[in-house]
């Protein structure tokens, strides 16, 4: 049998449909509940959860690919369940942008929750469009990290966490 020759392979069982993921509405996302008022959203690639109290909506991570349909999901599941629908915490797993990338399009005074590395990537980004240069401006948020080398919930912190506004400077692009 030549390098080429695939006559003689085994068949091979087809991919299941559940391995392909769940089906995405017309916007393009999928909204799922995990349990009780615990969600998850996907594009069928990235993903994000949020969590829904009397108080406000708790979101972890916030991927660019699905940051404006993470607000419909919000705001979707909030008003059938009848609770607020405005997202008070936003929690960074780390830094990288596929998973705070969407994290501008939040209040800046949603209280950003990370590690205190994750801080300086993590200032909300807005554009000033009347400005002629179109200067960026970093804007200080709500934050709270913990020391380095404390840990996540449900172990002990080594330092407990505190809360700062960031120091974001100003930049332009």
């Amino acid at each position: 049998m030549s390098a080429t020759d695939t006559s003689t392979l085994p068949d091979y069982a087809p991919v299941p449909r559940s391995a392909l993921g769940p089906a995405l509405n017309e916007q393009g996302y999928y909204v799922g509940r995990v349990e009780r008022n615990l969600y998850w959203i996907t594009d069928g690639t990235y993903q994000s959860a949020f969590l829904t109290t009397s108080d406000g909506v708790v979101l972890l991570d916030a991927p660019p690919t699905i940051g404006h349909n993470i607000r419909r999901a919000v705001d979707e599941i909030a008003s059938a369940n009848g609770v607020s629908n405005k997202v008070t915490h936003l929690v960074y797993s780390h830094h990288h942008a596929d998973h705070a990338g969407a994290s501008s399009l939040f209040d800046k005074n949603v209280t950003r929750i990370g590690h205190e590395e994750t801080r300086p990537f993590s200032c909300a980004t807005t554009t000033r469009p009347d400005h002629p240069t179109k200067k960026r401006s970093r804007t200080a948020v709500p934050w709270t990290s913990a020391a380095s080398g404390s840990t996540w919930p449900g172990t002990a912190p080594t330092t407990p966490p505190t809360t700062s506004s960031s120091t974001c400077q100003t930049t332009t692009r």
